[in-house]
């Protein structure tokens, strides 16, 4: 008996319902093997066959028909990473492999950061779309436990860290036994009778909106600026300490934050149309027509922040029109001698050829390749150059040109026979 068949806890065979409990699916036969006309006593034990692969698969979308959760996420980079780590130390070392994964499994957690900002962005839309519901749901909780943890925060903050007394003493009002015991109260506690009024005055002004404004204003813009300011210390300044697959996918991130900022805010205008205008007035054809768009742009858009983690976390790279051209202007191709670099990169090894093609056949202007094979890697080195790719497909623009002139020949020689 190995370790696998103890921990399905089947001596020596590996059944359907093993399968299940290892998936946490609900067992068909649970239900009639706890029916009172069985004996309990003798389990029902099936065979592995394609049921049992239909039961998996049935499985699997019923748990995840609502999305990936926070806790699916994590748990996909960490799998992943688990399994490169066993793969990289057979090809490489455990020290190599460590470093490896190591690496990726950051670039990976980029993303999963990444997607908790974009909820930030789309809020309550991302609870319509079957694709997105299950992550919203997750950051809801998420949001609920960190505002009790803040809530509690300041429960007895008197007999806890002298931080928390000081903070609370310099931008909330401290009370003991309904005696307030900030530095300002005791000062004007003390002040004459003749300025004591002047004084509370002041003391209730700047303690009720001028220290939670400035607290406010000082915690919001330093959490504006963090993000940057980390990015810029670790990707720009100390660039030679920090891995290539890490800048070349949190430069990624940064520059795509961009674009999806004003992505979320023109789908944010249509939410708030359909909510305050259309349905309102009754227009729900309309409301139901305007919530399909945003549902379908905000599906795509993480099921692409998906295909992202997946790459990174893999240590692979992905092209985007725009979006890659401006990340590689801003850290550079990708070093060549280094394991640690990540893998392929394969438009940025064609440009040269690219340029020469656009100069013998004086293309002024040519659409971007959308596609360079599963993670940026072409099909073969071979079978697949740039230059045949080029030539396939100029003479496809060239027969769509000839087949369009032919059409308009043929609707002009009607025309002129009809005349």
């Amino acid at each position: 008996m190995n370790a696998f068949t103890e921990f399905f806890m089947i001596p020596g065979i590996i059944d359907q319902e093993a399968i299940l409990r290892f998936f946490d699916f609900v067992d068909p036969q649970a239900t009639f093997s706890s029916a009172e006309f069985l004996d309990v006593s003798a389990p029902v034990s099936t065979a592995i066959s394609m049921e049992t692969l239909k039961l998996v698969v049935n499985g699997l979308l019923e748990r995840y028909q609502t999305g990936l959760g926070l806790l699916d996420l994590e748990n996909i980079v960490f799998f992943i990473t688990f399994i490169r780590f066993i793969i990289l130390a057979v090809k490489y070392n455990i020290k190599t492999s460590f470093y490896i994964c190591c690496i990726s499994c950051f670039a990976g957690v980029l993303w999963y950061s990444h997607f908790k900002d974009l909820r930030m962005f789309y809020g309550p839309m991302l609870s319509y779309n079957r694709f997105t519901a299950k992550l919203s749901a997750d950051m809801r909780y998420e949001d609920y436990v960190r505002a009790g943890k803040k809530a509690y925060k300041y429960v007895g903050f008197l007999n806890k860290s002298p931080i928390i007394f000081l903070k609370s003493c310099l931008v909330y009002v401290s009370e003991r036994n309904s005696y307030r015991i900030d530095p300002l109260s005791m000062f004007v506690a003390n002040l004459p009778d003749a300025y004591k009024a002047q004084g509370s005055e002041i003391y209730y002004k700047v303690y009720n909106n001028i220290l939670p404004k400035c607290w406010s204003f000082s915690t919001g813009f330093i959490g504006q600026l963090l993000p940057i300011m980390v990015y810029s210390t670790i990707v720009r300044v100390n660039k030679k300490y920090c891995p290539y697959l890490i800048r070349w996918h949190w430069t990624f991130i940064m520059i795509s934050t961009c674009l999806e900022g004003e992505t979320s805010r023109v789908l944010y205008r249509l939410y708030t149309y359909i909510h305050r205008v259309l349905i309102p007035t009754g227009r729900f054809s309309e409301a139901g027509f305007l919530q399909t768009i945003f549902t379908v742009v905000v599906g795509l858009q993480f099921f692409c922040l998906y295909l992202g983690m997946l790459h990174a976390v893999c240590g692979q790279y992905f092209y985007v029109p725009f979006i890659t051209e401006n990340t590689e202007i801003h850290i550079g191709k990708r070093p060549q001698n280094s394991i640690y670099s990540g893998g392929y990169t394969s438009w940025q090894e064609s440009n040269a050829r690219r340029l020469e093609i656009r100069t013998k056949y004086n293309i002024k202007f040519e659409f971007p390749r959308l596609w360079w094979g599963w993670f940026g890697k072409r099909l073969t080195s071979e079978n697949i150059k740039e230059r045949e790719y080029r030539d396939k497909r100029q003479n496809r623009i060239q027969k769509k040109r000839n087949k369009k002139f032919k059409k308009f020949i043929r609707k002009l020689k009607n025309w002129i026979s009809r005349s």
